[in-house]
């Protein structure tokens, strides 16, 4: 089965029919910025192209020649090519449209995108989708996304948890603009720690991803691309409350120094003040705390010469839960009133730095790197976690064709650098890694038909020794707005298991490490259909994909051999996930649009030598989103609805009698709805969160005596809290 995807690529390769071409790229004529999606086209034939991620298209000549040859672009004023008739690289630079409204050209370019160009199966989110939800921070952004599923981790500490394919995000590779970002110690954590205002767009990748980031993508790639000084509002400002206590705050200024200098700050506060127990168990449903982040980036543009983009991010977070009338350590450490802390920090330095090459605008050489130190301190009634990790990542790339843009490659070396100590209890866990690695990616490219990528590369582990990592993706156009894609390759990552099952730490479980944690290995495999037509004049998108995550290794968290013990060892035996998946996407109206998706997800693993569902994934579920907004989007309207079918739980047969719960969950469904105003510069919005007050009752069991030994908040498969409601206000100056 590893081998299915080289035959089916080698096939494509040779039905395809190589037609004389006319190839280009499209840039900024200001700043020489690659622009991504310009329409290229024949006038008289009829048929045309987008550029792609580099703003480079490739289009076959007509069968009619010569041809008039149109380049356009929303915000730019089209560029007409006269009498094309042979094969011609050309270089077009767009001058932007001085007369085009702002407001409007960045609503338009900020929609939800379905990548029909790139071997991947993608979609970005933009602002406008962002907007569309509370939106505080990362961990909310994907509450009208289908593919990214988000729930609470337990009933005390607030932090939430997201999966992809049916697995826990850590599976999944997690960057920042392309950076190593959420993982190692802050993977629970890290997704409450981007405010969502920060967010430009959010990029959802299914299946393996480039070598050239890492060997960590197992089941997908999330990147977060963060607001940029030449895109970005001279100044913004977002205010948010809720009625359950929670304010928040977003200051953003930017500032153009000359033509070559500009820079943005991005600053973020929020707390949350008031103590919530809707199910009036005696526990807080969230903690109360406070937040302070802060991130400051400079970006130096020479066009076509030199770019360099550097900054430093910096977070303070504070949160204290536990029972609701819990107020200082001491209470905790007597035993008398149980409590719970927890306290992050974390520095972080990042940069790039890009060379071009004169009049070779498909050749680049990037220098990328990020430094980080963070901390994290905890305590969940008597069990205690201090964790602490510097890491260094680097990375040298070199892109370039061989003879024409035809054949692309991208080569290069890494280095990445953790430095992990924790602390359980009384017992410590320290590790150093130092990971050099190459790697190399050959793209076969003929827009509108095939896309080849093949690549490989290999790591050096100073605990684990070599790690080789190959993986292909193939898109092939069956008809126009038709991209069928296949996809497979290996992965790997070295786990953090306390951390990553720190729900467990609010619970009356004691962890054993069974023996030593090997890395966890996986091969994942997919195929997809996207498939773009209009029904009338409303244009339709169906999505249709099926996933399949074969482990070699995998660090098993083991809820159901005792419920006294979270037992940590090696995969004896199989674990795998299957995720299918269909979504259409229907525009019947200007300006209305419909989302359904329907999702099936089979996980298991194998827990003392049996095969079991792994517990708390729901195996169905639904998604319905409506939107619609009033001309010149004076109105927008969003309403989500949200179907999960049932889940396996962990057993508590060897609970006491009158402790015993069920081991599956009901289905059940959340509303969320919210209605913005706009005006000139500045929008206000209402919204609801679970607007029909569904919550999970009875989320801990044995809350009346937190200290004994059958506590645990750690099951948690609904909603946590009731309905919500909250408003807020953003105002910004272009």
């Amino acid at each position: 089965m590893k081998f299915k995807f080289w035959i089916i690529a080698i096939i494509l390769f040779i039905a395809v029919n190589v037609s004389a071409q006319v190839k280009g790229v499209v840039t900024d004529k200001k700043d020489a910025s690659a622009l991504i999606g310009a329409s290229a086209y024949w006038l008289q034939a009829k048929k045309g192209t987008i550029t792609n991620a580099q703003g480079i298209f490739e289009l076959a000549l007509p069968a009619r020649l010569p041809d008039t040859l149109i380049i356009s672009y929303i915000g730019y004023l089209t560029d007409t090519l006269l009498k094309i008739n042979s094969n011609i690289e050309l270089v077009i630079r767009l001058t932007p449209s001085a007369n085009l409204n702002e407001a409007v050209v960045t609503e338009k370019n900020a929609a939800v995108t379905f990548n029909l160009i790139d071997p991947f199966n993608k979609q970005s989110l933009g602002k406008a989708e962002l907007k569309k939800a509370a939106c505080c921070n990362l961990s909310e952004s994907f509450e009208t996304n289908a593919t990214v599923d988000v729930n609470y981790s337990d009933a005390i500490s607030g932090s939430k948890q997201i999966k992809v394919l049916g697995l826990d995000g850590s599976y999944a590779q997690l960057t920042k603009e392309m950076l190593p970002g959420i993982r190692g110690l802050n993977t629970n954590y890290g997704f409450s720690h981007i405010p969502g205002t920060w967010v430009d767009a959010i990029e959802i990748t299914k299946g393996v991803g480039s070598v050239s980031l890492g060997y960590e993508s197992m089941s997908g790639h999330i990147n977060i691309e963060l607001d940029k000084p030449e895109k970005a509002e001279r100044l913004f400002v977002n205010i948010f409350a809720g009625d359950a206590g929670r304010l928040e705050a977003n200051l953003h200024i930017k500032h153009k120094l000359n033509k070559h200098w500009s820079t943005l700050l991005l600053t973020h506060a929020n707390s949350t003040s008031k103590r919530n127990d809707f199910n009036n168990d005696g526990f807080l449903d969230i903690p109360v705390g406070y937040q302070y982040n802060a991130l400051n980036r400079w970006r130096y543009d020479k066009p076509g010469k030199l770019l360099a983009t550097f900054g430093v991010h910096a977070l303070y977070d504070d949160r204290m839960g536990g029972q609701t009338s819990f107020k200082n350590k001491q209470e905790n450490d007597t035993r008398s009133i149980y409590g719970v802390n927890i306290n992050t920090k974390q520095l972080e330095a990042f940069g790039k730095l890009g060379i071009g090459f004169a009049n070779q605008p498909y050749k680049t050489l990037l220098l990328s790197g990020t430094a980080r130190v963070y901390e994290h301190n905890s305590y969940y009634g008597f069990k205690t976690y201090k964790g602490n990790e510097q890491t260094g990542y680097a990375n040298l790339t070199y892109q370039s064709i061989i003879g024409n843009t035809d054949y692309k490659f991208k080569t290069g070396v890494s280095m990445l650098y953790d430095k992990f100590n924790e602390t359980y209890n009384d017992s410590n866990f320290n590790r150093t890694e130092m990971v050099p690695g190459i790697f190399g990616e050959l793209n076969y490219d003929i827009p509108g038909k095939v896309n080849i990528l093949a690549g490989v590369r290999g790591d050096y582990h100073n605990l684990y020794g070599l790690m080789i990592n190959p993986r292909m993706h193939i898109k092939y156009n069956v008809f126009r707005y038709t991209a069928f894609r296949i996809s497979g390759g290996r992965g790997m990552r070295v786990a953090n298991p306390f951390i990553e099952n720190a729900a467990s730490m609010a619970s009356s479980r004691n962890v054993l490490v069974l023996e030593k944690l090997n890395p966890e290995v996986a091969w994942n495999y997919g195929t997809s259909i996207t498939h773009s037509f209009k029904i009338g004049k409303g244009n339709t998108t169906i999505l249709v994909d099926f996933y399949r995550t074969d482990f070699e290794n995998q660090v098993i968290a083991d809820l159901y051999t005792n419920h006294a013990q979270l037992r940590l060892y090696n995969l004896k035996g199989k674990s795998y996930s299957n995720s299918f998946q269909t979504e259409v996407i229907y525009e019947p109206l200007k300006k209305l649009e419909l989302r359904v998706a329907y999702k099936y997800q089979d996980v298991r693993s194998t827990y003392n030598d049996v095969l079991l569902t792994k517990p708390l994934v729901a195996k169905h579920r639904i998604l319905f989103n409506a939107a619609y907004a009033t001309k010149f989007d004076k109105w927008k309207y969003d309403a989500t609805l949200k179907w999960f079918g049932v889940q396996q739980l962990p057993s508590t047969a060897d609970q006491p009698h009158n402790l015993h719960t069920s081991n599956k969950s009901p289905n059940y469904y959340t509303v969320n709805a919210q209605v913005t105003r706009t005006f000139k510069k500045w929008e206000i919005y209402l919204g609801v969160e679970n607007a029909f007050n569904y919550m999970q009752h009875h989320q801990i069991i044995d809350a009346a005596n937190p200290f004994g030994n059958h506590f645990d908040a750690s099951a948690i498969w609904g909603p946590i809290m009731g309905r919500v409601i909250y408003t807020g206000l953003r105002w910004s100056l272009k």
